[in-house]
Formats: C-alpha cells, sequence, structure tokens
C-alpha cells in the first residue's frame, strides 16, 4: 500500500535563471525540451479529477500541492487564482496545503499579497552572500541575481515568507554564511546537499580524495555551521540540523528523501500531465524518470507499479549492505537515492556522502550525550559514537540488498533510453 500525500506540479518548464547546478537544465537531461512551457488548466483539472478518485479510494484527507518549475512565477497572477479554485472545487473534502518554490527575482508586493489571498506558503532559494550567490543563481545573459532575491526576502517579512532554501556551498565559509542569514533575518533554512552521484561528482569534491576515510569536507562544514547555530540564543529554525537531533533522541516517523526511513511519498507532474518519480533524480541519466503514465491517460496509482517509482518510495530501505551493518543507518537512512547512482552498479553503492554523514552524526550525537545529565543518558539508551570505528567496519565488498529484478530492470530501462 503506498501513502503520497505531497505532488509536485511543474506549472513551467523555462526558467529566467540558469543555475550552473541545476539538476534540471544542467546536469545532463535535455528532457525538459519537450515539455509545453507552461501546464495547461485543463491539465490541472484533470490531475485534480484523478486526485479526488485517489483520495477517495486511499481514505486520504490530507494534501501538499507544491507549486514548481522551471520557475513557477513565470505564470500569470490569474493562473494561480484558478489553479486554486479548482482543487477546492473539485475536492472541496480534503485539507490542502499550498506552497510554491521560487527564485525570487521577481516577487513583489502583488505577488505576495496575492499568495498571500490564496493562502500559499512561499520558499525562496538562496545560495548564500552576494559573492557566492552571483557565482552559481545568474540571469541567462550570466548576471547574478542577489539584488533582486535579498529585495524579495526583505519584503517577505511582511508577508507569508517560509523560509529559505540553500544548496549547500562548502567554500562559503561558515562564519560569512551565518552572518548572510543572521542580516537577513531570516526565520527559517533548509539545506540541501548538492546533485551529484559518482559518476559526476558535485562541486566541492576531489573524486581523488573519496578513498581517503579522513576526507569529509561536507561534515566539517556542516560542524562548523551547527556550532555556531548552536550557540546563537536566537538561531533560525535549521531543518536539517532539527531533524538530525530529533531523530538521535528517538522521535520517529520524521525525515525526508535525505535522511531518515520515511517512504519518500512524493510525486511529480510534469507540465504535459506525465506523472512522475521526483525529477531530481535526473541527474543520475537522461531519461530516468520518464514513462508513459499521464493524468489524461491514467489513474495516479498507476505509477505505483513503475520500478523506479518503487525503488525511490522504499529508498531507505533499498540500501546495500554496507548501510544495514552501520550504526548510524536508521539516521542516515542510506541517504538520497541519486546520490547513490553508479554507472557500474546503479543504486547499489552507499550515498556519495557516507563518509560525510557518518562523521556529521556521529559529532551530533556525541554532543548531545555530553550535554545530558548521565541518568538522561541512561535513558535514552544511545552511546557515543567514534567515526573511525565505523568507517573501518565497512566491507570492501558489499552484497547486493536492492531487489535484483529492479536493479536489472533499471539497467535495461538506461539501455533502451541509450539505444
Amino acid at each position: 500500500m503506498y501513502s503520497v500525500t505531497s505532488f509536485v506540479l511543474k506549472i513551467v518548464s523555462r526558467c529566467n535563471l540558469n543555475c550552473s547546478y541545476c539538476y534540471m537544465y544542467n546536469m545532463g537531461d535535455q528532457t525538459y525540451l519537450k515539455q509545453p512551457k507552461f501546464m495547461s488548466l485543463e491539465t490541472v483539472q484533470a490531475f485534480a479529477d484523478k486526485l479526488k478518485s485517489y483520495c477517495n479510494s486511499t481514505g486520504i484527507d490530507f494534501v501538499q500541492i507544491i507549486f514548481h518549475g522551471g520557475e513557477p512565477l513565470l505564470a500569470k497572477p490569474a493562473y494561480f487564482e484558478k489553479c486554486v479554485a479548482i482543487f477546492k472545487t473539485t475536492i472541496p473534502e480534503i485539507e490542502y496545503v499550498f506552497t510554491i518554490q521560487t527564485n525570487g527575482v521577481t516577487l513583489d508586493d502583488n505577488w505576495y499579497q496575492l499568495l498571500q489571498k490564496l493562502n500559499i506558503s512561499i520558499g525562496i532559494s538562496i545560495d548564500g552572500p552576494e559573492k557566492y550567490h552571483d557565482e552559481y543563481r545568474v540571469f541567462h545573459n550570466g548576471k547574478g541575481s542577489y539584488t533582486q532575491v535579498a529585495k524579495a526576502i526583505q519584503l517577505g517579512k511582511k508577508y507569508n515568507l517560509r523560509g529559505l532554501l540553500l544548496v549547500v556551498n562548502i567554500n562559503i565559509p561558515i562564519e560569512e554564511l551565518y552572518a548572510e542569514m543572521k542580516k537577513l533575518d531570516v526565520n527559517s533554512l533548509n539545506l540541501l546537499l548538492p546533485d551529484g552521484h559518482y559518476d559526476q561528482a558535485p562541486f566541492g569534491l576531489d573524486v581523488n580524495r573519496w578513498n581517503d576515510k579522513n576526507y569529509t569536507p561536507y561534515a566539517d562544514w556542516f560542524i562548523g555551521l551547527y556550532k555556531i547555530w548552536k550557540q546563537d540564543k536566537e538561531r533560525p529554525s535549521i531543518y536539517f540540523f532539527e531533524t538530525l537531533v530529533k531523530m538521535i533522541m528517538g522521535q520517529e516517523g520524521i525525515g525526508n528523501q535525505l535522511i531518515g526511513r520515511r517512504t519518500n511519498g512524493v510525486v511529480v507532474l510534469e507540465s504535459d500531465g506525465s506523472v512522475e518519480v521526483v525529477d531530481s533524480l535526473r541527474a543520475c541519466f537522461e531519461g530516468i524518470t520518464r514513462n508513459e503514465i499521464n493524468v489524461n491517460t491514467h489513474q495516479l496509482e498507476d505509477l505505483f507499479e513503475n520500478d523506479t517509482f518503487q525503488l525511490y518510495y522504499r529508498a531507505h530501505d533499498n540500501v546495500c549492505e554496507q548501510c544495514l551493518n552501520c550504526p548510524v543507518y536508521d539516521i542516515c537512512g542510506g541517504g538520497f537515492l541519486g546520490h547513490r547512482y553508479s554507472d557500474e552498479n546503479g543504486f547499489d553503492n552507499p550515498t556519495m556522502y557516507c563518509q560525510d554523514m557518518v562523521r556529521l552524526i556521529t559529532f551530533i550525537q556525541n554532543d548531545i550525550l555530553a550535554s545530558l545529565p548521565a541518568e538522561s543518558v541512561a535513558q535514552l539508551d544511545i552511546e557515543p559514537l567514534v567515526y573511525k570505528e565505523i568507517i573501518n567496519s565497512f566491507d570492501e565488498e558489499n552484497d547486493i540488498k536492492i531487489d535484483p529484478e529492479v536493479q536489472q530492470t533499471l539497467v535495461s530501462f538506461k539501455k533502451e533510453l541509450q539505444a
């Protein structure tokens, strides 16, 4: 039984920025060129109809709708009014959470007021201080977008700005990054690891040092940021850190596609009505998310029979043997599925951030234990961890845990796409 409650609507398949690390436009997948530039309202209605059938058959009474792109604010204001009306008219009996993820460059008072009226919460993407943001998040003419984004963030204090989303850049000194977040008076920040895999390393990683067990540049950066954040009595909410702390303290049922053991209940609707697995997997190879399922001809549940979806949905259970034997597996969850990919082994690898995650989780767990009274530590039934002991315990040869039939199907699918 699959439970999907989050739906990402790619209402615009183009973007007014050209971010160098973007999985959609600059990681090798060109399939967006075959998509309509805008999702038609007829497609939105077809999706709403299929969503109603899905909710009725599964008993789901809560749905998150995420307006995404490309850049979703390339659509007209009236488009959002009509979209929200379609959902609330078609399925009035369920509870909605509407969200939009934008680069923020066109956000102004009029947009904020409209989105507030429609009860659409807003997330803005930023890459840190101006110097670093403008190195990657640029317009198509190469000009940086920081000035417009910072203005939108400041303006958002009056409205329903939910928080900021930042793709980690370990070249940013953590003191500079944190000072920037304080200057912008950020209330909530979420951190994303850069997309990449074993055959296409993200920026900041030296592939020649991957076999060095002491090479953990992302963990080092996170730990430094965690220390500053922890000492700040007026600190912003950082979901990544807060979730790790909660899981270490024993809270269950939390996490996302990057960490934890939850199933990945997210489905993407492309601008032509195609129903697909989360699109960040496209960084693995072109066409990995493609199938024949469309809201105009299929039910949403048809995606559940798709091999890629099945692997993604239970990605935190479909892990390699090394992950199963790791003491921080329940917290790490094997990492994001796309970060495990290699042409040689498919997804039968630890996350490419494995050493970083082990070191980070080890540090935070030990830090928590050191701050608690002995009786509290005893009640938690957790022990200090030693990074080197965990890393040295990993066998060089790992048995396949991922369903071999699913793995072979994906290998065959890739060969067909390349033929």
